[in-house]
């Protein structure tokens, strides 16, 4: 695929979902079946993060979560009117209330959507590595039935790795950990390289209880041929100029060997080389209670 003219958050959501499939761990996933199995016919679920509504067809194509009273909270309204319009296709019988809205300022409204009923599970995907975990949690539970249950996949745990390797790779993957621990959004804490690692002691710390994790990795590899799967080579574009964003400038990195290398690993996608791996945790548990 050529380097894109243009870079675009919805396209980039919808084409992860090929690569979160992949990554996202069997082990959790069968503890979520089971846990499920255990809630009301019709259950108010509560997903942070929405994005583009992936989630949600998901668990409809895995039969999983046919009825449901879904609220999707996403900061942008592009991604909720794209999640509208996709799931109008691909999950027609949910109940969907979308609502733009920082997820901080939404969990401390009075009502906090549903008429304020208490909701019956929690998801959230690739999402809690861009907040303040334990300012949430709190604010969350609030939200929550006692003892439901909550499903946080894809949560970043500080690892990327770049094949083939490049003498610039350690600098700029550990400056783009550093650019995620020191990031603030509306005066908050809004990132943590480690998350995954951190939330395991963070959730039982809030009173929750941990059912299970394990590493749900991404990793995208071309074929034999040189062709990324679905849209894929989109995806890896976007990565990169994701970091291209965060680190030109920086004083840490010599502009012209940055370039260089975000230049380099662009025409690896193009020419079908690249190998990406980014290391991630899955949890899944109870709420307080």
């Amino acid at each position: 695929m050529p380097l894109p003219a243009s870079y675009d958050d919805v396209r980039y959501l919808h084409a992860k979902r090929s690569v979160d499939d992949r990554a996202l761990n069997r082990g959790v996933l069968e503890q979520l079946r089971v846990e499920l199995a255990t809630l009301p016919e019709r259950p108010r679920v509560l997903e942070l993060g929405a994005g583009v509504g992936t989630m949600i067809s998901r668990l409809a194509e895995l039969g999983w979560l046919r009825h449901a009273a879904y609220t999707l909270i996403d900061h942008d309204a592009r991604n909720l009117a794209a999640a509208a319009t996709h799931l109008r296709h691909a999950a027609p019988d949910q109940q969907v209330d979308l609502v733009a809205a920082d997820v901080f300022d939404w969990l401390a409204a009075p009502a906090g959507g549903a008429g304020g009923a208490p909701y019956e599970l929690v998801v959230a995907n690739a999402f809690l590595d861009l907040v303040d975990v334990p300012a949430l949690l709190p604010a969350l539970w609030r939200r929550m039935q006692p003892g439901q249950p909550f499903w946080f996949s894809i949560n970043f745990d500080g690892e990327t790795i770049f094949l083939p390797e490049r003498p610039l790779d350690g600098a700029v993957t550990a400056l783009y950990h550093r650019s995620m621990d020191q990031r603030v959004r509306d005066g908050r804490r809004a990132g943590d390289s480690k998350t995954g690692r951190h939330l395991l002691q963070q959730l039982p710390a809030s009173g929750a209880r941990l059912l299970g994790a394990g590493s749900s990795d991404w990793i995208v590899c071309p074929s034999p041929s040189g062709a990324y799967p679905a849209d894929e080579a989109y995806f890896l574009h976007h990565i990169l100029h994701t970091i291209d964003r965060q680190l030109r400038g920086s004083s840490d990195l010599d502009p012209l060997a940055f370039t260089e290398w975000i230049a380099a690993r662009h025409a690896d996608v193009e020419q079908g080389q690249l190998i990406y791996l980014a290391h991630q945790l899955d949890v899944i548990g109870r709420a307080p209670g």
